[in-house]
């Protein structure tokens, strides 16, 4: 391993040191699959699985290329990269799985004798770790590939033992989550794609397991893989020994392991590898990756084929663990409750009802005006059998619970499709599908509506009388098996679980709210809070214009007891001058104006009550209430440029922790507080970041 303490010469070497990061990654799937252990069976442990539609219980090379798309944002990579499941164990023995993101590091190392690095080969698998290990070793390259780290952003704990990276779980809390770590073996044997134990084909090299030349046995060199898989440990209570499980029952941590079943372009790897030489980190800074980089595509891509039907979690805490996985230590036998089945992972629409694509809302009202209703367990095929229990051919589903029907498209809204990736919004009633997205409706038609029975859940629907939905967050699950995904966004959110983080891009409102659209849900009271009730030195300013890119970026969140106040205060604590209040429930915050949004409005704009308080104004359609603290002169948005608040004491402008929502990036690695960048890696021993200018926090 890398000594502790590095000279300055050596630390040069390794921030440029050619790798890059596919940083916050999404799950495609959380399940008890597992295609290379477990071949066309149930595996034995629930996986947090990333990357590319196609995966199922068995690998085939050449279907697993042909899948329709990646959560890894390079979409030429359709390799399938998994990690036992998480769960937190409260004192009672309720288990529930905590939200997990991956960072994927390829690194390119060729070791002293410098070795050509190659690409995977077609058709490789390959383990690191072992689920069965609760002890540790430290003369073993293996085991030492295995590590957590525990993240604390505010405090310095150099030299603390007790926060040293480690092999095992921590004994503490960790305050802005946890990272557990594999590190890949990257010497092949040249000859078999796989092994009885799915280890032997692959060796560590000689000197290190991160670094250095291949031995005889294993000869050919390729590229180094390392996952970081992070888990929000955070957003749960620690309690002591037994807190965090592994999917496998493991509560040393030791059992930790990683899978990784190859789907790249090969020739496309092996062309990064051999030209990205000034890759330090950043996808962009390699050109061959960078031309197919698509996080659209990455952000809306979903599972194509089956889960496993059994409850994981999602919704309610489990008492034990799917599968045969005891908890260690506990003494108590596994409740094996027998082999559960495969159901699709998406709802099947119902017979006859066709998907047709995605499409833009209509320019001067709804594109499907006719009926509308609302679900938090919203599908597709509620939305179809709904339009058509009602007579209506066509059915739209949108900002992830919404639901409208007509006969044809109208209100200036056509059915020329946009890019498939355009509609992102995953369902609320099962993640694994996608319910349109920011204006955007997942379009779909039939020939003989009055055929489509309704859904079972269709009665209980709303009539929408807003678009301001809330969106699917990790921090809310469910009813249903195929529910919501355990992901975790690439930056710790630190909104309350009560509050949905609304992201920038994909917060969507109507062109107008409801089935009617010129009565949208208005207030018709004085001020929008009394000055009483906003922290001091804030005030309203006035109407401003907002648009999907958001005027204020800095931090968001939404729910329905959003008022005023709760905003405003929301967006003081975190350090930002400026608060935002918008269409009833969604709150933004920052320092200035961006995206060219923020221009004045006349007040009449401004015209929707506050879902928590209906005596106060929280903004309108596309409009927003905004307020401001004294130490700002706000300045209108120029024509070409983000507009700029200026401070009047620049120490009263405090840069905040974090956003409520990750930006579109792949090196923006998770478990990064707001204004860290990564600079470059040294495996276990170092995790270099670069801070931007703000005030400074505490390094791991």
């Amino acid at each position: 391993m890398f000594p502790k303490l590095l000279s300055l010469a050596a630390l040069a070497a390794v921030v440029n040191a050619e790798h890059w990061i596919f940083g916050g990654s999404k799950l495609i799937a959380t399940t008890r699959l597992d295609s290379i252990v477990s071949p066309n069976a149930i595996g034995t442990h629930v996986h947090a699985i990333v990357g590319a539609s196609g995966f199922k219980n068995v690998y085939n090379p050449d279907e697993l290329v042909q899948s329709n798309c990646t959560t890894i944002p390079v979409q030429p990579d359709k390799s399938n990269y998994w990690a036992p499941q998480m769960y937190h164990q409260d004192p009672q023995g309720n288990l529930t799985p905590m939200p997990t993101s991956f960072n994927i590091y390829y690194l390119v190392r060729n070791g002293p004798k410098n070795e050509k690095v190659h690409a995977f080969p077609k058709g490789l698998v390959m383990l690191a770790g072992d689920t069965t290990r609760r002890t540790y070793n430290a003369s073993s390259f293996a085991d030492q590939a295995v590590s957590y780290v525990c993240l604390d952003y505010n405090n310095d704990h150099s030299g603390d033992p007790d926060w040293a990276e480690r092999p095992d779980f921590f004994t503490h809390s960790c305050p802005d989550g946890m990272r557990a770590q594999v590190f890949f073996p990257s010497c092949w044997d040249g000859v078999n794609l796989d092994s009885p134990d799915h280890k032997s084909h692959m060796a560590y090299p000689v000197q290190a397991y991160n670094t250095g030349d291949c031995p005889d046995s294993h000869p050919v060199h390729l590229v180094s893989l390392f996952y970081e898989m992070f888990v929000s440990v955070d957003q749960f209570e620690y309690h002591g020994a037994g807190t965090w499980v592994l999917a496998n029952g493991d509560t040393t941590g030791y059992g930790h392991h990683g899978d990784f079943q190859n789907g790249w372009d090969v020739d496309l790897l092996q062309e990064a590898i051999d030209t990205c030489t000034a890759a330090n980190g950043n996808v962009m800074d390699c050109p061959p990756l960078a031309a197919v980089f698509d996080q659209a595509a990455a952000d809306a891509c979903t599972l194509e084929g089956s889960v496993v039907d059994e409850n994981i979690g999602l919704t309610t805490p489990l008492t034990s663990l799917p599968g045969c996985n005891p908890i260690y230590g506990s003494g108590k036998p596994c409740a094996n409750a027998g082999t559960p089945q495969l159901i699709p992972a998406q709802d099947p629409l119902p017979t006859g009802w066709t998907e047709l694509g995605c499409i833009a809302e209509g320019t001067n009202g709804r594109a499907l005006p006719a009926l509308s209703m609302k679900d938090p367990n919203m599908t597709r095929a509620m939305c179809a059998s709904y339009c058509g229990s009602h007579g209506y051919k066509l059915a739209g589903v949108e900002f992830s619970d919404e639901c409208y029907c007509d006969n044809s498209v109208k209100n200036g809204a056509s059915e020329t499709f946009l890019t498939w990736s355009e509609c992102s919004n995953h369902c609320a009633g099962n993640s694994y599908e996608i319910c349109g997205g920011a204006a955007k409706l997942t379009l779909m038609t039939t020939g003989n509506p009055g055929a489509s029975s309704p859904s079972s859940s269709s009665s209980s629907a709303s009539s929408v009388s807003s678009a301001a939905t809330k969106p699917v967050s990790s921090a809310n699950t469910v009813s249903s098996v195929r529910a919501t995904s355990v992901s975790a966004t690439s930056v710790v959110a630190t909104s309350s679980p009560t509050q949905t983080s609304v992201a920038s891009t994909q917060s969507a409102h109507s062109v107008t709210p409801s089935t009617s659209p010129s009565t949208p849900a208005t207030s018709t009271t004085g001020p929008s809070a009394p000055a009483a009730s906003l922290p001091a030195g804030w005030a309203v300013v006035g109407c401003r214009s907002d648009t999907s890119a958001r005027a204020l970026t800095g931090y968001s969140f939404a729910n329905d007891q959003m008022t005023v106040a709760s905003c405003v205060s929301t967006c003081s604590s975190k350090g930002f001058l400026m608060a935002g209040v918008e269409f009833g429930r969604e709150c933004y915050c920052g320092n200035s104006f961006q995206n060219q949004a923020g221009e004045p409005l006349p007040s009449a704009s401004c015209n929707m009550a506050c879902a928590g308080d209906a005596t106060g104004t929280c903004g309108g359609n596309w409009a927003f209430t905004l307020y401001k603290h004294s130490d700002l002169a706000v300045a209108n948005p120029g024509p070409s440029s983000s507009a700029s608040v200026t401070p009047t004491s620049v120490a009263s402008a405090t840069q905040p922790s974090s956003t409520g929502t990750a930006p579109s990036n792949s090196t923006n690695v998770s478990g990064l507080p707001a204004g860290w960048i990564a600079v470059g890696y040294d495996d276990r021993e170092l995790h270099l970041a670069l801070r931007l200018p703000g005030p400074q926090h505490g390094r791991t």
